[in-house]
């Protein structure tokens, strides 16, 4: 595995990633309406490559040439997207991905990370040393679905 800064090239392949990681591993916990209401709101290329340049750290988790993972850090210490490919899942890329990105916190002198966290990803989150501050509910396209807001300390 290769970590590398996103590029905007990434674009394409983040949008598609973000769509495949809702749809193939949010079934794990929400339902199927859940799960269209989430995907609905997969960022478009054009979106993911502005999201790029406004000023927050992404990084991206190379294997065999493919992005598997991206992951990204406001610079008030919000991870806003935390993605795995559905066929890397549970295979470790995420964590050593996230791992590259606390100490890149660190070095940027962030002392809290914050997230807000699906079902899916909330055991992911708590392994890393992140407390739940409370359950979210929101809505979707009409949809109730819920997340965690979690945070940690550096």
């Amino acid at each position: 595995m290769r970590i590398r800064p996103c590029r905007s090239e990434d674009a394409v392949a983040l949008s598609s990633l973000f769509y495949r990681s809702v749809k193939h591993l949010g079934v794990r916990k929400y339902s199927d309406e859940q799960v269209e209401a989430w995907a609905s709101q997969t960022p478009t290329p054009g979106r993911m490559h502005r999201m790029g340049h406004d000023g927050r750290l992404r990084l991206v988790a190379i294997v065999r040439q493919q992005i598997v993972v991206y992951c990204d850090l406001e610079q008030d210490g919000h991870i806003d997207h935390l993605y795995a490919a559905p066929e890397v899942a549970g295979q470790g890329y995420a964590s050593h991905l996230y791992e590259t990105l606390e100490a890149e916190a660190l070095q940027l002198g962030i002392k809290k990370l914050v997230t807000e966290a699906s079902e899916v990803a909330k055991p992911f989150f708590e392994r890393k040393g992140f407390d739940v501050q409370q359950r979210r509910e929101l809505q979707l396209g009409g949809v109730a679905i819920h997340n965690y807001a979690m945070t940690k300390a550096l």
